[in-house]
């Protein structure tokens, strides 16, 4: 019920404001925005191209990369100031390799490389710590979408019989 100016006093907390709307929540980058996304596989940052002893840094030399990896796509922001942004539909993913040096194994860092038919960047290096659990965890995302490409395919086809 809007509140009118007959009323002697303030509306009450229930009462919503004449030409008040709901306050929309704008999403998060990354986080789901449909109920098909499932959940985030990781997210953080890297610095691209930056040895670890300078990523302090990096901020000044724009090498700064968000990622967002969730069960559906990968959210990049990159650039001076975030000016660039990049999704990767896991659907269009051909390949993903773990790798790590000794010294990695021993500080628990590794790198994926992610191998998509993307234009621009059709080869994506994320090192960071803990990457074999991102790596388990994006597998898996992967293999997921890469089977639903498959059933709608099949389903696709028996459609036009």
């Amino acid at each position: 019920m809007a509140w009118e100016a007959s009323n002697a006093g303030p509306p009450s907390a229930q009462e919503p404001l004449l030409h008040s709307s709901p306050k929309e929540e704008r999403p998060v980058l990354g986080l789901p925005v449909s109920p098909s996304e499932r959940e985030t596989v990781w997210r953080g940052t890297t610095w691209q191209g930056c040895p670890l002893l300078l990523a302090c840094c990096s901020p000044l030399c724009c090498s700064v990369w968000q990622w967002d990896i969730t069960e559906q796509r990968i959210d990049l922001t990159h650039g001076c100031c975030g000016s660039n942004m990049e999704t990767i539909d896991l659907r269009r993913v051909v390949e993903i390799h773990f790798h790590r040096s000794l010294l990695q194994l021993c500080l628990n860092r590794g790198t994926i490389t992610i191998h998509s038919d993307h234009a621009e960047y059709p080869d994506l290096n994320l090192t960071t710590f803990g990457t074999r659990k991102i790596f388990e965890g994006l597998r898996e995302a992967w293999t997921r979408a890469r089977i639903a490409t498959a059933i709608d395919h099949q389903h696709d086809g028996h459609h036009e019989a």
